[in-house]
């Protein structure tokens, strides 16, 4: 198989849909199986991504959304001929394939569509896509890839896909995500400015992600007495305006800590550090990080909505995420119970094993191999 895969904005920080595709095409290009990988790069594609891949083919035009969803429709399938492809994939979701792929057959990865599921959280430019553009194209494909069985079902009602066209890949877990030494934990705590001992969560910070209720829930946990603080490792996105204001309304400003975007090679001892992960997230398609967390050996409290149970099984509390009470119930329960504490660590490095970007990979190849055949 010679397949292009189209990857996007991976040439400078990227989290979310940019680790999915970092860490598939890693996963891809390493595949022994007879798959010749082309990565068709819409911008650049940074050395961490291109030494992964056989061939790297550039997309003039592209290095932007717009031109991706518009000129992309056209500069695709004139590389596919030119270069012989018999598939291409696209695993941002964004699926410019308006035209096809000439003779290529055409996978896309969508891995969530928050824009239907929890209206009111998306940018404009989201609800265009996910609403007016992938409805239309979507059926122009010929499979459909998500990474667990609540998106596919969301698919399946929101977007009008069959549900034999929509296949379940979960994501894997870096072999990188494991528990970080004592000094690796103490160099990255020096690095950022944090204490010994403090509460993690990572992700987006934006409204989706429920920081200002997980702001609420840790005011009630502070006013018993608790002292370790609350880090926040993530980009600031879409009305993180809010979630800054909780923090001033709150008057927790020495409490919590923005440290922004990090390294993905920093994240293994960051979440080693912490005495808690807590992601109360709204709706995630997958949700990462509470089993990057798990890997680390890092206790989880999270949100029992979307694919989150589904991910995270019975190694983590689940909690209604519009309900700060239990939120933070659970933390507390966590913090105080060393016992508790044991268990959700052991059973988390149970569970986070089980999730591979080789397996991740293996799978790909499968949807690959049916749709061609």
């Amino acid at each position: 198989m010679r397949v292009g895969v189209v990857v996007y904005g991976l040439e400078g920080s990227f989290a979310g849909i940019g680790r999915y595709t970092l860490h598939l095409t890693r996963a891809l290009g390493a595949d022994t199986s007879g798959l010749e990988l082309v990565l068709l790069a819409a911008g650049g594609i940074g050395p961490s991504v291109g030494a992964y891949g056989r061939l790297g083919v550039a997309l003039p035009g592209c290095g932007r959304l717009p031109g991706l969803l518009t000129l992309g429709n056209l500069v695709i399938p004139a590389r596919a001929w030119q270069h012989a492809l018999s598939l291409v994939h696209d695993p941002t979701g964004v699926t410019p394939f308006l035209f096809g792929a000439g003779r290529a057959r055409t996978v896309v990865t969508v891995h969530d569509v928050f824009a239907w599921s929890i209206p009111g959280h998306s940018t404009r430019a989201d609800t265009l896509i996910y609403r007016h553009w992938l409805p239309r194209v979507l059926p122009r494909v010929d499979a459909v890839i998500t990474v667990s069985q609540a998106s596919k079902a969301d698919i399946v009602r929101h977007l009008g896909v069959p549900a034999d066209k929509v296949h379940v890949t979960y994501e894997g877990v870096g072999h990188s995500y494991t528990r970080a030494s004592v000094e690796q934990v103490s160099k990255v705590r020096a690095e950022y400015g944090l204490p010994d001992g403090y509460l993690l969560f990572v992700g987006s910070v934006e409204g989706r992600k429920n920081l200002s209720r997980l702001l609420q829930a840790c005011a009630q946990l502070w006013a018993t007495g608790e002292r370790r603080p609350l880090v926040v490792v993530g980009a600031r996105r879409w009305k993180y305006s809010q979630i800054l204001q909780t923090v001033q309304d709150l008057d927790l400003e020495s409490r919590v800590h923005f440290p922004g975007h990090v390294p993905e090679a920093d994240l293994p001892a960051l979440y080693s550090g912490a005495d808690l992960f807590i992601f109360p997230s709204l709706y995630e398609g997958f949700g990462l990080p509470p089993l990057e967390a798990m890997a680390c050996g890092t206790p989880v409290v999270t949100s029992n909505a979307a694919s989150l149970p589904e991910v995270v099984g019975d190694a983590a509390i689940t909690v209604d995420p519009y309900d700060v009470e239990a939120l933070a119930d659970a933390m507390h329960r966590v913090l105080s119970d060393p016992d508790l504490a044991h268990d959700l660590r052991r059973r988390g490095l149970e569970r986070a094993a089980g999730f591979t970007w080789e397996q991740t990979a293996r799978k790909t190849v499968e949807v690959y191999r049916e749709v061609l055949s």
